[in-house]
């Protein structure tokens, strides 16, 4: 007899009230106790479909099944019930809590029914850290946290609801390759405990290294589901996007010109181990790509802070283009060529309540292209919006919507497609294609390396070494806040070269 699976998706349609068909006859089903991979472009319906599990959405028409028995969830709350937790891409704690308030919020333990239980949610969450290897301090604020740590509390709180399905929506995308590791590692552990996974990515290796099946959603649709080892990673792409995606790679023969951005003995003691820098010394050239890699907290936020103008240098000099900016606000930078592709695209990339128009000017609002006098052209900033959501392939319903309400993905892509636009004599590209799909990715890297080609310096920032490795034409290594490692980029060059110099061992291929 056949075991019944976990979870059906029959015939799943959610259509928005502005039109906009989000998914159309969605089926496919996930059995008990797989890591189950759902893969497809942004846009494709693959956060809807997993609200609608959640209880944050409901669908138009068809129906969940749960168990054999159709359902509706009313609410997260409802699916938690049912033993159903999410980690979103974009996390949902609240900075001001500490971890354990966080984990416990909603169901707080009590003291006589009233008074919060402190000491028993601390005792809580320790269990929960020691029993999955996860480990966290319950007293720590989530807004001292980082990214990578925050993604753990998150996870430990879908757990404490004794979660027997667990989504993660791009789970990786914040993770270093060793904290993808580990995370990998306790989601096998669970597996072996009997909880289900159904894994969001875009990253084929990781799909494949983890999950045993794979659905692909193209435009709302499923356009294939099947066992993992039954396809190939082409097939899988070829479903996802109608097409093969040839990489960017840079270019071996590009001619660098002279030192652009001249970094001098910068040096910054926080109380904050993340954000310390120390001696930093770093010329980059016009038209060379230079990248960075480390562990989390290895000093990479904390050197961007410097250079993007956001905190201030104790010691040291910065040189752009024959200027002195060291502790030159960001406004002052961008005058001069600056442009920033940040890492956490919600917070420190766009303003999620304000509309694509308003987000994608920002920065060149008062430029004599989009002003006359003290008004802005409107119709010329919403052509200039257009020409970014198309050129980047945005998927929205036009330059009024809400940013907030795009996908990450999305909202990465407009992101990118207004600092690149803005044609940067320097660049920081901090983590350029998290969260958005092959395709779109590719262009990315096109862009980058086309900014390279016209002489911008560029400092690239990313956790996908393989995506260092490709785009970079020197490598420096960060460990401790300071540059541990220099590597010319070089035929042969691996994610396990670099694994050594990241974790501050000597290795006979660095400067």
């Amino acid at each position: 007899m056949t075991a019944q699976p976990l979870a059906e998706f029959k015939q799943i349609s959610k259509t928005y009230p502005n039109g906009t068909v989000a998914l159309s006859e969605v089926s496919f089903s996930i059995e008990a106790g797989d890591i189950h991979a759902i893969c497809g472009e942004n846009g494709a319906g693959k956060s809807t479909l997993m609200k609608i599990l959640f209880g944050l959405e409901r669908p138009s028409s068809g129906s969940l099944v749960i168990e054999g028995v159709p359902t509706v969830f009313a609410s997260p709350r409802d699916a938690g019930a049912h033993g159903i937790g999410m980690v979103h891409q974009h996390f949902s704690l609240l900075p001001s809590l500490t971890v354990a308030e966080n984990i416990v919020l909603g169901y707080e333990p009590r003291i006589g029914g009233v008074l919060f239980d402190r000491r028993k949610a601390r005792k809580t969450v320790q269990g929960l850290s020691d029993r999955y290897g996860l480990s966290v301090d319950p007293d720590a604020l989530v807004s001292s946290l980082s990214v990578a740590m925050q993604q753990k509390v998150e996870i430990l709180k879908a757990l404490s609801r004794e979660a027997r399905l667990l989504i993660l929506d791009e789970p990786t995308a914040v993770l270093t390759p060793v904290e993808t590791e580990e995370l990998f590692e306790r989601l096998i552990a669970l597996k072996r405990e009997g909880v289900t996974t159904l894994f969001i990515s875009h990253k084929l290796k990781e799909v494949r290294a983890l999950a045993s099946d794979v659905t692909v959603l193209r435009n709302g649709k499923v356009s294939g589901s099947a066992a993992l080892r039954d396809v190939t990673d082409a097939e899988i792409t070829r479903l996802a996007m109608g097409r093969t995606i040839a990489p960017a790679k840079r270019d071996t023969q590009r001619a660098r010109g002279a030192v652009s951005v001249s970094i001098r003995n910068l040096t910054r003691n926080d109380l904050e181990p993340a954000m310390r820098v120390s001696d930093i010394c770093l010329d980059i050239h016009a038209g060379q790509v230079i990248g960075v890699a480390g562990v989390d907290g290895a000093g990479q936020e904390g050197l961007v802070r410097l250079l993007s103008g956001e905190t201030q240098p104790q010691h040291g000099e910065i040189e752009f283009n024959g200027h002195q900016v060291a502790g030159a606000s960001k406004a002052a930078l961008r005058k001069l060529g600056f442009a920033h592709l940040p890492a956490d695209r919600f917070r420190a990339g766009s303003a999620p309540l304000l509309n694509l128009m308003e987000n994608a000017i920002a920065g060149a609002h008062r430029s004599r292209a989009l002003n006359r006098g003290p008004l802005l052209r409107r119709g010329a900033a919403m052509e200039a919006t257009r020409k970014m959501i198309e050129t980047y392939g945005v998927r929205c319903s036009g330059p009024t919507q809400r940013i907030g309400t795009l996908s990450g993905g999305n909202v990465q892509k407009l992101v990118a497609a207004r600092e690149f636009g803005s044609r940067p004599s320097f660049l920081i590209a901090e983590e350029p294609t998290r969260g958005i799909d092959v395709q779109a990715a590719s262009f990315v890297h096109e862009q980058l390396l086309a900014l390279a080609d016209t002489g911008a310096a560029i400092l690239l920032l990313t956790s996908d070494l393989d995506e260092l490795i490709r785009l970079s034409d020197h490598i420096v290594v960060m460990f401790g806040g300071k540059i541990v490692s220099r590597i010319d980029n070089y035929e042969g060059l691996s994610p396990e070269h670099l694994g050594a110099a990241m974790l501050g061992l000597e290795t006979e291929y660095a400067q």
